[in-house]
């Protein structure tokens, strides 16, 4: 029997039926970041692509879509990346992890202002380990010797000995629930929560 892999046990906890494949170009990627990216990491983007788990969490993709309505220049990979590793040019890495700034490469961010990352030091990125900056930890570096998909997975199964995140809004979650940023925004455009499926109570108001 073939071991399980981390996506498809990702999968049992977290439905990809509100998910769309990015339909990622690997190779512009590739050459946009000057390495290849994790097998999870790959099969994610195919499954689930980029987006928002109980809008706690966000899982981002290598590049905008052109029809993204973010700004490159603050939001998104390329942005969260130069965040994490001005953060790690600043603050003290975690001990035993020496890894140039630059070899960092973020994937997540959660609500509380966490940014999650890659430290891709080894030529394989299945390799690479999980690095969390966590806004309200102590300490605030922490590394995780698994890959994005299985990390996800024990956040929703307490697989930790502690939440890895500063919010607890998706530990020990039982069914999280995933949404496609273009699901999502269409939803929203509709009057509806898209995490809960209820109608959205500030829908069509203006604030001055």
């Amino acid at each position: 029997m073939s071991e399980e892999s981390p996506l498809s046990a990702l999968m049992a906890v977290m439905s990809p039926r509100d998910g769309a494949d990015d339909r990622v170009d690997w190779a512009a990627a590739r050459e946009e970041w000057g390495v290849s990216f994790p097998s999870d990491y790959i099969a994610f983007m195919a499954a689930y692509g980029s987006g928002g788990i109980d809008d706690a969490f966000s899982v981002l993709a290598p590049a905008l879509a052109e029809d993204s309505p973010w700004n490159a220049e603050y939001d998104g990979m390329a942005a969260e990346t130069r965040n994490l590793r001005f953060t790690w040019r600043r603050e003290r890495p975690p001990e035993g992890v020496a890894a140039d700034p630059d070899r960092l490469i973020a994937w997540g961010v959660s609500c509380g202002a966490d940014i999650l990352g890659w430290v891709t030091d080894d030529g394989d990125p299945d390799a690479w380990p999980v690095v969390v900056w966590e806004r309200h930890g102590s300490p605030t570096w922490k590394v995780y010797d698994m890959g994005m998909a299985e990390f996800l997975r024990r956040v929703f199964r307490r697989g930790f000995p502690e939440c890895p995140l500063s919010d607890l809004s998706l530990w020990g979650e039982p069914a999280p629930h995933f949404v496609h940023w273009r699901v999502e925004r269409q939803r929203w455009e509709s009057g509806f929560n898209p995490y809960t499926g209820k109608p959205d109570p500030y829908f069509g108001m203006t604030f001055d």
